[in-house]
This record gives C-alpha cells, sequence and structure tokens, in this order.
C-alpha cells in the first residue's frame, strides 16, 4: 500500500530560504510582507495575448510567487463567469516548462451557467504554449512559485487583473525566418524556431501550418525543425514530459 508522501508539497530547500521581502505562513505559502506587495501591486497585472484583437488574454496576478492568472475572453463575459489558473513548473527544476497546476472556475448566475460545456471549450493547449515562449520566461520566473510550494488563494479578485482585458491590439508575431543552408543547422536557429512557433500557437490551432506557410516550406519540414528544437532542450511543453515512475510500494 502506497505511502503519502507526496500529500504535502515537499520542504523548501533550507539553502534558498525565504525570499526577501516575504514571509512564510502556517500552511506553507508565501506572503508578502506589506511594503514589497505594494511595489508590485504598482507594477500591474502581466498580460499575455491569447488573440491578436485582444478580445482574449491571460493577465498574471501582480504578486511575486503567485502563478495565479485569470483567462479573460468574450465567450467567459457572456456566462458572467471567471477561470482563474494557477500556473507553475511542470515538475521540480527551474528549467521544467511551465502547465496548468490548478483551475477555478466561478459563476454569478450558476443558474445558467454552461459548467463542463465551457470547460471543453477553453484553449488549454494555446494556454501552455503561451506562457512557454522562451521571451517571457525570464518574467513568468518571478510571478510562478518555486518548486511545488503551496501558494495560498488569490488575492484582490476585484482587481483589474482578474476582471479588465486590455483590449488592444496585438501586433501578428514575425514568423519569417531566415534558414541557414545545408541539413544541419545551429541552435540559434532552432532557438528561434521555438519562439516562433510558440508565439504563433498562443493564438492559432495550427502553429506548425502557418509557420510553414510564412517560410514557404512543406509542413512536414517545419514539424522536423520542431522535433530538433525539442531535442536540443530549446522547445518544451509540458505534453513532451515523460511520466516519473512512482516510488510507492505494494
Amino acid at each position: 500500500m502506497g505511502d503519502d508522501k507526496h500529500a504535502r508539497p515537499p520542504a523548501i530547500p533550507e539553502e534558498l530560504g525565504v525570499p526577501e521581502g516575504f514571509v512564510l505562513d502556517a500552511d506553507g505559502a508565501y506572503r508578502a510582507a506589506d511594503d514589497i506587495g505594494k511595489k508590485w501591486e504598482a507594477r500591474g497585472p502581466y498580460v499575455i495575448p491569447l488573440s491578436l484583437d485582444g478580445h482574449e488574454v491571460l493577465s498574471f496576478e501582480p504578486r511575486r510567487f503567485s502563478g495565479w492568472a485569470a483567462y479573460l475572453s468574450d465567450e467567459l463575459d457572456q456566462a458572467k463567469a471567471y477561470l482563474l489558473l494557477r500556473i507553475g513548473y511542470c515538475d521540480d527544476g527551474p528549467d521544467a516548462p511551465f502547465a496548468i497546476r490548478e483551475v477555478r472556475l466561478l459563476a454569478d448566475r450558476p443558474a445558467t451557467f454552461p459548467g463542463s460545456s465551457l470547460l471543453r471549450a477553453l484553449p488549454w493547449e494555446r494556454i501552455e504554449a503561451a506562457v512557454n515562449q522562451p521571451s517571457r520566461r525570464a518574467e513568468l520566473a518571478e510571478l510562478v512559485p518555486l518548486f511545488h510550494v503551496k501558494v495560498g488563494s488569490p488575492q484582490n479578485l476585484l482587481s483589474a487583473w482578474a476582471l479588465e482585458r486590455p483590449m488592444e491590439s496585438s501586433p501578428e508575431p514575425e514568423l519569417r525566418l531566415d534558414v541557414p543552408d545545408g541539413y544541419r543547422k545551429p541552435d540559434a536557429f532552432y532557438a528561434e524556431v521555438a519562439e516562433r512557433f510558440l508565439q504563433v500557437a498562443a493564438i492559432s490551432p495550427r502553429p506548425a501550418q502557418e509557420l510553414a506557410e510564412a517560410n514557404d516550406m512543406k509542413p512536414t519540414t517545419v514539424h522536423r525543425w520542431i522535433r530538433e528544437a525539442k531535442a536540443r532542450g530549446l522547445l518544451a511543453l509540458p505534453g513532451d514530459r515523460k511520466p516519473r515512475a512512482s516510488d510507492d510500494t505494494t
């Protein structure tokens, strides 16, 4: 029979300690000290567009190591619903891809709430592509909790980060690549492939096809580039990680 050693998040390594400006409460969750909390609130939410017209965005709570983000869209507005996602590392290690670790769905009008049908329509893969763009890694590393510590509930749900979409148009991603001659290509090229692929994957359900069309290439060629970017560790998504064998004994 398995033990329960994975029932609670692992302890924070002693050599790391508690980050400056934070305290660790009795539940094992980071809480920002007043001064640093005010500084983060003043920065405003970190917004990742999921559409070019601004009608669909992922808006992160402006709180260090919170990891909470609101998915905002026309469909949720019409349903009078709010979707909160907690983003975290998909497994141990600071280089692991970011993944959706927790979901909270709230309804203003539960009598007419579409529930499961709405959840099925949400763009889970596009969200994970958006948060794993290499160019966003440094910013998100400050917002996403280290390891698998408890982060507590999101704060200030009536603030702009959870309710308001900027409604600003975003420029179309530049998908044209400078493709080096020859079959073997340098890491810099595959790093660019990874960035462009994830940029378009955040806003489109057919990213490889669009990348192929923009570069006058066959989709099979782009798929080969993507496989090589993954093999070199330059493109990582949660679905590509191999599950770990359980340590539980029976």
